[in-house]
Formats: structure tokens, sequence, C-alpha cells
């Protein structure tokens, strides 16, 4: 595979040295505009989706049904997606995938208007955007090296992380405000944030040319599998990415309590979302300052611990404020997690195995979409304590058998 951009979009000044000399990388820049807009459109799409069902249905487990529809779409197809990222040109990928989720979005917009929407339309509306996510995440992951090359991948990845999560904090904030304005205000302002993100990918100079394999796509996804299992540490971050599924039973859980247990409308539901963005931020800040001097493998174990620590203390909080903290907490642990691994399996895969191994990371860690489902039949059945502990039980489990048999993964660096 070979990355073609113009010297002066890829390669900073070489006076600057700092974290900060990535952001001199014009094609960057764009990239991480696009990420935000991206970001803060997936943080609006699923508290929108996931109030209104619970408003029309009052179902927790028909709430998560319809959150679970973009991982099951995702799981399905992200091993074409990662494909496709290592043989195909991927900023057009991008960019055309990104239309196609704004126009679902669209699409939601006007039913809402029309008020003509039933809460089962969101199921084939989220199966396709969840579609299109799925040749998205792997080749978004793998286009970000070509921009900026693996010399800098650590200090971009933080960046992008935090301000990512500047739009965590935003997105559900603004969202839970213009769910107030209406439903499908929430919809319109999504749309023009997948819009904006596509025109920012649009304008990106980089091109990634693919050098054909000379095998067909299934030859290319078996060499995927077997590659990420031959290898320890990529073998056992995707073991730790699948423990995503445990944490995603946390997620029906927090508009449950808003709603049920504090007392609290779409405002309040914002703003607990927007604390977990603010926890994420602070350390996305931190990693991005002291990257260079913190071991991964140590910092994912930090980050899996604390992340369960949180939830467990969701769980048993008792008013607003045990709930802000726990929220904040998460975070800062998810900041800790999406630093960690995905720069883990990028560095340690080759270059022409990126797209596929991202895949698979997306494949498995976007199980926490199945997590919706399954905590909503549990907050239904048995409750939220006892479902996040549930949850919290197995996230524990998957990270230790991962952690204890690969010895190299706790050394990485």
């Amino acid at each position: 595979m070979e990355s073609t951009t113009p010297r002066e979009n890829r390669t900073p000044d070489p006076a600057a040295h700092g974290p900060f000399s990535v952001l001199s990388i014009r094609d960057y820049r764009l990239l991480v505009l696009s990420n935000l807009a991206t970001f803060a459109g997936y943080q609006i799409r699923n508290m929108a989706q996931a109030w209104i069902v619970l408003d029309r249905t009052d179902s927790p487990m028909l709430m998560g049904l319809v959150n679970a529809m973009p991982g099951v779409a995702i799981i399905s197809i992200s091993l074409i997606g990662g494909a496709l990222a290592d043989r195909t040109e991927r900023w057009q990928l991008l960019w055309r995938s990104k239309t196609i989720i704004a126009s679902m979005s669209l699409l939601t917009a006007v039913l809402l208007t029309m008020d003509v929407l039933e809460w089962w339309h969101l199921i084939p509306i989220s199966l396709l955007t969840g579609a299109m996510f799925a040749l998205h995440n792997p080749t978004s992951q793998a286009f970000a090296v070509d921009v900026v090359g693996r010399e800098r991948l650590v200090s971009a990845s933080s960046l992008n992380t935090g301000i990512s999560m500047t739009a965590t904090i935003a997105g559900p904030s603004v969202g839970g405000a213009l769910l107030l304005l209406g439903y499908d205000t929430a919809f319109y302002v999504l749309t023009g944030l997948y819009l904006f993100s596509a025109i920012m990918i649009y304008r990106v100079r980089t091109r990634h040319v693919p050098v054909p394999s000379g095998k067909n796509m299934i030859s290319d996804i078996r060499e995927g599998i077997g590659y990420a299992y031959r290898t320890p540490i990529i073998r056992a971050l995707l073991i730790v990415g699948s423990g995503a599924l445990f944490i995603g039973m946390n997620q029906p859980a927090i508009p449950v309590k808003v709603q049920d247990v504090l007392g609290l409308g779409e405002v309040g539901y914002g703003v607990m979302l927007g604390l977990n963005g603010v926890g994420s931020l602070i350390g996305a800040i931190v990693l991005f300052i002291f990257s260079k001097r913190v071991r991964k493998g140590y910092l994912l174990m930090f980050a899996l611990l604390m992340l369960n620590v949180a939830v467990g203390l969701f769980a048993i909080a008792p008013n607003v404020l045990m709930s802000g903290i726990a929220m904040t907490l998460m975070g800062l642990a998810f900041a800790a997690w999406m630093i960690s691994v995905p720069v883990l399996l990028q560095t340690t895969a080759s270059e022409n195995m990126r797209g596929r191994v991202m895949s698979l990371y997306f494949m498995v860690v976007l199980t926490h979409q199945l997590g919706w489902l399954i905590g909503g039949a549990g907050i239904e059945a048995f409750g939220i304590q006892t479902t996040l502990f549930i949850g919290i039980s197995g996230s524990l489990t998957v990270s230790a058998i991962a952690m204890i048999s690969t010895p190299a993964l706790r050394k990485a660096r």
C-alpha cells in the first residue's frame, strides 16, 4: 500500500517537535474537524433514538433493540469494510459512506416532521447506518496513518480523542436541548453535522493508492483473521475488545436511571452524558501531554479497572451528584481505552494488514451496541443494579483472560 500526499500537507515544520506539531499538517486538521462532527453526531443520534423509543414505548428492551441495530450491522459486515480499506482508495470510501449516513438522518427527520415515524422504522434506518459505519470505521483509522505517518500516531490519536471528547460534552447537552425543541429538530441538526463531516473529508488531499494483492476479497479476509490470530498482542487486544459487550450493558441504564430514579428530563439526560465527555476530555488531554512516557499496556489495565469501578459506582449511586461523578470517571477510563487499544493495534499491525486488523477491532468492540439490547432486557427483568453488576463480572473476566494469557500485552509500550 502507498500513500500519496503533497509534501506541504503532510510534513510539519522540522523545528516543531512538540505534541501539537501534528496540527501543522493540513489534512490532519481537516480529518479532526470531520471526526469532531461525526462523533458529535454519533452522540446525538444515540441519545435521541434512545429517548424517543423510551418515551413512546416505555420499554427499556425496545430502546435497547433499536440502539443495538447499528452494532448488528457493523459486526456482520465489518470484515468486508476492513478488506475494502486495504483494497480501495480510502478517501472515496470515507466521504461516500458519510454522505449516506447523513441521508439516513435526514430521512428520520422528515418522517418525524410528517408525524409518521413508528419506533420500528428506526430498525432498518439504524441497520443501514451501521452498515455504512462498518465501511467507515476501519477506513478512517487506517487513513489517519496515511495522513500523519506512524511516528506521530500516538500524538495524533490523543489529540483527536481529546477534540472528539469535546463533542461528547457538547453533543449530548445540545442534543437534550434540541429534543425539547422537537425530535425532528435534533435529526435535522444531526444531518447537518454529518454533511459537514463529509465535506471536510472531501477537501482532504491525501490519497491512498492500493497495491493489488492478487487475491479475492474472501482470501484477503481469511488472511487478515489468520494474521490477527497468530499475532499475540493483536489477539489479546481483540479479546479485550470483546468485553465491550458487557460494558455496553450500562448504556440503557443511563436514560432509565435519569428518568425513573433521578427524576430528570431530556436536558438532564444530556448533561449526564456531557459529564461523561468531561471525563474523556480530561483523560485525553493528560495522555496527549504525557503520551511518550506512558506504557500502553499499563494504561490499558488502568482503563479497564477504572471503567468497571465507575460502572459499579453508577449502579449504586443514590443521587445526581454521585451519578455525575461516576459518569465522569467512566469518561476518563473510556479515553484511556480509546487511545491505548487502537494505537497498539495500528503500531503492531503490518502496513498491508492495518485495515483488516482495525475491522476486526471494530467488529468486536461494537458488540458494545449489542449491550444495549442485553442491558435493556436485563433491566426489565432484574433491575438496574443487578444488570450492571452482571456486566461488570463479564467485563473483568474477559479482560483478566487477555492480560494473564499475554505477558507481551502487559509490557507493551
